[in-house]
């Protein structure tokens, strides 16, 4: 069964007000790599990269951001728009370290630290 990608988006802003404090900042690289096209290098990015090689079930958290990585890249420029938006009517601290880290994060291409510029 597909749902829609307005579908995702729900889902997504529900999961998003129900994480932890601590979630969200795991988080926030996830969706700031998604936002900016850039890889970052982070361990709970890796852990979540590697889930398939773990042992122990991944938890519903490592589950939603999985869907998350699965869904973002079929979105159109709108949805995921309406995506941000509903996300910084929700936590807006959490929409200004994201605003933070698409405008100043470091991006780490082929192991140099490099600044990208929009």
């Amino acid at each position: 069964m597909t749902i829609s990608a307005e579908a995702q988006v729900r889902y997504l802003v529900q999961w998003f007000q129900e994480w932890s404090e601590l979630q969200r900042s795991d988080f926030l690289p996830i969706m700031a790599e998604k936002y900016a096209n850039r890889a970052y290098v982070n361990g709970i990015i890796n852990s979540i990269a590697n889930v398939e090689c773990r042992e122990k079930p991944m938890s519903l958290f490592e589950c939603r951001v999985k869907l998350f990585r699965e869904w973002f890249p079929a979105w159109t420029a709108e949805q995921k728009q309406n995506f941000l938006t509903q996300i910084t009517n929700i936590d807006t601290s959490f929409a200004e370290k994201l605003n933070g880290e698409l405008e100043n994060g470091v991006a780490l291409v082929n192991g140099d630290s490099t600044l990208e510029e929009e």
